[in-house]
């Protein structure tokens, strides 16, 4: 009945706000004369309904940009926003950001987040049961930037993030209460990082070719006033073949290891709208993890596309495991509306299914990967 509920008012949404793109707002119509437009405003209202949460409701949405003196080949600068409230008196705010400067010269991405949520917990590693699934709320301001130059079509720079959490209303003689993991009574994390990024596509909201790579190395330690010390090695691989017409293929490949004690409320995880699809919030969550995924973009009718996507990951304690754990999959398909046709930013609305775990809607902006 969940999934029912949350697929009726995705859908609803994404119904009601088409029709109101297709309106002729002429401030955000993407038609021809949209290229020719610098700057776009687009929102659209949140409506939803979980057990755990009961109605949730708030609103989304972007802002598209070039700063002033930009050329229109420079990649587009983008603000997103989210709010919502529940019944329930859960609080989430996302603000995520990505800016370009001198013509892709300089590049600062990150977010502002505050969450006073619910959360699942499973158990950690990838024998972690769907039965034991318990939830956990968590008061959390959060803030991480990224400051990159870029050489060539590579970037370099350094990223810092901070986080401060409370844990509440933990079930008492639960799962997360008997496993007690690092973290489990809240806590700070503050760190410094390395990054590396090789930037190959043709377009940064919805690539048709080329590829993107990110290497990190940050580091959380407590001569950095964090409570957590331990080293996070990451990496994500992206490549796009552009096939006839306007048909793409996209490829994804994302792993992380951590070294070290961190919260396990920071640990690797998947089940989100950018990484396996279909699985619930949190639900395998380790100090390592390995996904790969796919995705077949395609045109449907003029300003609307779909798309189907396919996705198998694993976490596990030890680095080495990843290659020796079970693989989990998921799949499903999703629908596109284009919302400005210069820079290919689209609405996305994803319904992903596991195998045996049932599956999940998402409604927002920009692809998952």
């Amino acid at each position: 009945m969940k999934v029912i509920r949350k697929s009726f008012f995705c859908g609803l949404i994404f119904f009601f706000y088409t029709n109101f793109v297709l309106a002729n707002f002429s401030f955000h119509i993407p038609n021809e004369d949209s290229l020719k437009i610098r700057n776009q405003f687009l929102a659209y209202p949140i409506a939803y309904y979980l057990p755990e949460t009961r109605w949730g409701f708030g609103g989304a949405g972007f802002y598209n940009f070039r700063f002033k003196g930009e050329p229109s080949t420079s990649f587009p600068s983008q603000l997103q926003f989210a709010a919502t409230y529940t019944i329930n008196k859960q609080l989430v705010i996302l603000i995520p950001f990505e800016l370009y400067k001198k013509n892709n010269l300089y590049k600062s991405k990150g977010e502002l987040t505050y969450f006073k949520y619910l959360f699942n917990y499973y158990g950690i590693g990838v024998d972690s049961k769907f039965s034991d699934r318990e939830t956990f709320e968590v008061t959390n301001p959060r803030f991480k930037i990224d400051f990159l130059k870029r050489i060539n079509k590579t970037f370099l720079g350094v990223r810092a993030a901070f986080d401060n959490f409370d844990i509440i209303n933990i079930k008492p003689s639960g799962k997360l209460f008997n496993d007690s993991p690092s973290g489990i009574n809240g806590g700070r994390m503050m760190g410094l990082g390395v990054l590396l990024q090789n930037d190959h596509r043709d377009f940064l909201f919805n690539s048709t070719k080329g590829h993107y790579l990110e290497f990190e190395i940050f580091k959380s330690s407590k001569y950095l006033s964090s409570d957590f010390s331990f080293t996070r090695l990451s990496f994500n691989g992206m490549k796009y073949v552009k096939l006839m017409g306007d048909h793409t293929l996209a490829f994804n490949v994302n792993g992380t290891s951590l070294i070290g004690n961190p919260a396990f409320y920071d640990m690797a995880f998947f089940g989100s709208p950018k990484i396996m699809r279909g699985y619930q919030d949190r639900r395998y969550l380790d100090k390592n993890m390995l996904v790969v995924q796919s995705e077949y973009r395609f045109p449907i009718y003029r300003l609307l596309g779909g798309v189907t996507f396919l996705s198998s990951g694993t976490v596990a304690n030890r680095f080495s495991s990843l290659f020796d754990n079970s693989y989990k999959f998921a799949y499903g398909a999703g629908l596109r509306f284009t919302l400005n046709k210069k820079d290919r930013v689209r609405l996305r609305l994803d319904y992903g299914r596991t195998l045996n775990e049932g599956g999940a809607m998402y409604l927002t902006v920009n692809e998952a990967f």
